[in-house]
């Protein structure tokens, strides 16, 4: 006896098609926002990088003497208060007190960037250090494992997942992003360290190389690097400028007269008016 299948109900029948060309309609465009270069420079986020002991903190203090700024601000984060370079003709900082934990940074940076300019000149803001502020993030991703439990049987080491490295860079970007909201110069300073150069095969070669110590894309979002690998050394690897072409890279003679003020004309803001900065942040994933 052969049986026989009823169709279904067609009323029942989920129209899948009918949904699918729904959702992917598309709604009317947005209304088209947009607006004409100034033309104008911005005042710089500068990552001053150096070895141990070579003025990387002198010099961030010396900058704070330059006749093109207002106050300084100095924010320091798991460094010694530089109390001594008050000494420092013509420096005029102030140091920002405050309760030295990782919340506390990120309030004190966005009151710091609040304070209104004197005198229309910007004011300069010094974050003491970047490589200390990364390697309390990292230390935190690996508390928050070992509160999870998420622990290597084997040699007993937290295991840190994606998630919490996702979270402590999230914190260590939205210092940043405060930090390049800021309408004025910004200088971040930073360790370097020694490192041996790998080959293609990952082994590791004769070759060494002076590495910033700090989260992985610093060098990329700041607007100009000066390293200073020994005492009375400075190099340049790089500022964006199109008013004032600067070489790739270029040693800075006298850098310990000129200081980080010579930076700040070469890039034309004591010749040009500032306009604010302004960045494109990624948005979160939304759907």
């Amino acid at each position: 006896m052969t049986s026989v299948q009823m169709p279904a109900d067609p009323s029942k029948k989920p129209d899948v098609i009918g949904a699918a060309k729904t959702a992917a309609k598309p709604g009317p465009p947005p209304a088209l926002a947009t607006r004409k270069p100034s033309g104008l420079p911005s005042w710089p986020v500068i990552l001053l990088a150096g070895r141990e002991k070579t003025g990387k903190s002198y010099h961030a203090a010396l900058a704070s003497s330059s006749a093109l700024i207002g106050r300084t601000l100095w924010l320091g984060f798991g460094e010694k208060d530089p109390d001594e370079y008050g000494a420092i003709p013509g420096a005029r900082f102030e140091i920002v007190e405050y309760d030295g934990t990782l919340s506390g940074l990120q309030a004190f940076a966005r009151a710091a960037v609040a304070q209104p300019q004197e005198d229309g000149k910007p004011n300069l803001i010094i974050v003491d250090s970047g490589t200390v502020i990364w390697d309390t993030l990292r230390d935190k991703a690996t508390w928050m494992a070992r509160q999870r439990g998420s622990i290597n049987k084997n040699t007993q080491e937290p295991i840190v997942g994606m998630d919490l490295w996702n979270h402590v860079t999230g914190e260590w970007n939205a210092l940043l992003r405060t930090l390049r909201s800021h309408n004025g110069p910004v200088i971040i300073t930073a360790r370097m360290d020694t490192t041996t150069v790998m080959n293609d095969r990952g082994q590791p070669t004769p070759v060494k190389e002076d590495k910033v110590k700090g989260q992985r894309n610093l060098a990329y979002d700041v607007d100009a690097i000066i390293e200073m690998p020994s005492r009375g050394r400075a190099t340049l690897t790089g500022a964006r400028s199109v008013l004032h072409k600067l070489p790739e890279r270029m040693d800075i003679e006298d850098f310990d007269t000129k200081g980080i003020d010579w930076l700040w004309r070469s890039l034309g803001l004591d010749k040009h008016a500032a306009a604010q900065a302004v960045y494109t942040e990624a948005a979160p994933v939304d759907g």
